[in-house]
């Protein structure tokens, strides 16, 4: 069993944790090979949502790795280290891509297999949601959806934990403001 990595407040393991997210991005890669756009912005952040979504619907997330705040968006702490290596190895490769004359896109192309195997059928559907999710987008609008209260609430380089997808960005609705209303007067009446 692995030891435990503690993210946040809440300690998750998971089997082949070392290796998760080098075979995240093959599979990544993999599925948006022919995505109109896809750099490094958009790899960032398909995993990042792979992970925080799959935290917030069920406390485990995939990768399990941990990520920083960043001026353009989450980012995995050893993302740039991992992607380094991967491409010294030949797992990876990287191609130039020039969208008109001043967008140039460095796009991950996986060059080996992923290991499915540690993955679980419900950590992949979190991945392709995500896929889904930023299929259209260009790296910019990809890192623009990425800035959300989570994302607000840390400077440049903290840590930004798990428990941070379960901030929302949507409002109240009527029945949940009503109740936070109410909960807000017993409190007043009681402290009278």
């Amino acid at each position: 069993m692995p030891r435990p990595r503690h993210l946040g407040t809440i300690t998750v393991r998971l089997p082949g944790e070392m290796s998760r997210l080098r075979h995240m991005i093959l599979y990544v890669a993999r599925r948006c090979y022919s995505a109109k756009y896809f750099g490094a912005i958009k790899l960032n952040k398909i995993i990042w949502k792979a992970d925080f979504d799959a935290f917030a619907a069920r406390g485990v997330p995939v990768t399990g790795r941990e990520y920083r705040r960043q001026k353009l968006g989450p980012v995995l702490r050893e993302m740039k280290r991992l992607h380094t290596e991967m491409l010294i190895e030949g797992a990876i490769r990287v191609e130039r891509r020039e969208f008109g004359e001043d967008i140039v896109e460095f796009r991950t192309v996986a060059q080996d297999e992923p290991n499915l195997s540690l993955f679980t059928t419900e950590d992949l559907s979190f991945v392709d949601e995500a896929i889904s999710h930023y299929w259209e987008m260009t790296g910019q609008e990809s890192s623009d959806g990425s800035h959300g209260v989570a994302w607000r609430t840390r400077a440049n380089g903290d840590p930004m934990p798990y428990e941070l997808s379960l901030l929302s960005d949507r409002g109240l609705g009527a029945a949940q403001e009503k109740r936070l209303t109410d909960m807000i007067a017993r409190r007043r009446t009681q402290t009278l």
